[in-house]
């Protein structure tokens, strides 16, 4: 079975300068250009080394996962999105070849470079209202599934869909309510968009804010445990809980679960956090009906951040930036 063509935003240089020069250049460029070529470099911890040994504290999670998501994880026939601001338009192209370092291109600023074949420009109100608020994350580089079906629709490569030019006029004002689904939207989308080893991070640094210690596990084979979360500072205290994390579009099975509860001893208990969600045959297991594993997808995981987000450890705040906004509750009608 043939992998699903994913689908990339590539936003066009720090003030959408590059988004008009995409369809004229063939390819799509981004910037952390301190850092030189990266042809040669084969993993994230490489890529973090790099950037930190040529600009102290360039190397953050966010900005070393999307510089490697560019260079190694979009892969030739993946689509492209593009947004232009000042025509409302997203450009659309597909990758054609793999990573180089040309700085004659786009320039110095913008060195790292992905040849693309441009397919067309849509409309941005073409899509879905959902489908706008994940493209505008302010990530640089990141995945958005979600638009698939409306682009091969576009294209002309896939059945039609319904899209935003047919949900009518949105009502005037911009209350609460409708701005809380939206940042909800990308803040999902944000967290997909962590490794998973910086995901396992930013879990052990939520359940840190919840008052537990905890222990990450090492990269590589976890024997099915990538957090262990303790009562007290030491681990003697129980219960001992220990967890599985999986950053991922798919639904984990009850084989994921019931390994995690395999390896659970007595007074330990399992907390599995998938943001895939779980499938029925999963979450009705007894195991997890005693609360012997308990099981905690995106919308729970999202309840918990927000929650709890200003007493998250500053490692795990820097994976996932968020800032408080206070907009007006809509007024209920007389």
């Amino acid at each position: 079975m043939m992998d699903q063509t994913a689908v990339w935003v590539v936003r066009g240089g720090n003030n959408n300068e590059l988004a008009s020069q995409v369809k004229p250049r063939n390819a799509v460029a981004i910037g952390w250009s301190s850092v030189g070529d990266i042809v040669k470099i084969s993993s994230r911890d490489e890529l973090r080394d790099a950037m930190e040994s040529s600009d102290p504290g360039s190397g953050t999670p966010g900005s070393v996962g999307q510089l490697y998501r560019f260079a190694r994880e979009i892969k030739i026939g993946d689509y492209i999105l593009t947004p232009e601001k000042i025509t409302a338009e997203i450009h659309i192209s597909k990758c054609t070849g793999t990573y180089k370092y040309d700085a004659s291109i786009f320039g110095s600023d913008y060195p790292h470079i992905r040849p693309v074949e441009y397919l067309n420009a849509a409309p941005r109100k073409y899509f879905t209202q959902t489908v706008r608020n994940t493209l505008g994350s302010t990530l640089t580089v990141f995945r958005a599934d979600i638009a698939l079906p409306y682009l091969e629709a576009f294209l002309g490569a896939g059945p039609v869909v319904p899209t935003g030019e047919s949900e009518g006029p949105l009502e005037a004002g911009v209350w609460a309510d409708d701005i809380d689904g939206q940042a909800r939207g990308q803040i999902l989308e944000a967290l997909d968009n962590i490794e998973h080893h910086d995901f396992q991070t930013f879990v052990a640094g939520l359940l840190e804010a919840l008052g537990y210690k905890t222990r990450v596990g090492k990269k590589g084979a976890d024997g099915g445990v990538d957090v262990l979360a303790y009562p007290d500072t030491f681990g003697l205290e129980a219960p001992r809980i220990k967890v599985q994390v999986k950053n991922q579009k798919s639904s984990a099975g009850i084989q994921d679960v019931g390994y995690l509860n395999g390896v659970l001893a007595t007074a330990e208990r399992g907390l599995f956090v998938c943001t895939g969600g779980f499938t029925k045959d999963a979450e009705n297991t007894p195991f997890v009906a005693s609360g012997n594993v308990v099981l905690v997808d995106s919308n729970r995981l999202l309840d918990l951040i927000l929650e709890h987000y200003e007493q998250l450890p500053s490692a795990a705040k820097m994976l996932l930036p968020l800032r408080r906004v206070y907009v007006p509750e809509k007024p209920v009608a007389d």
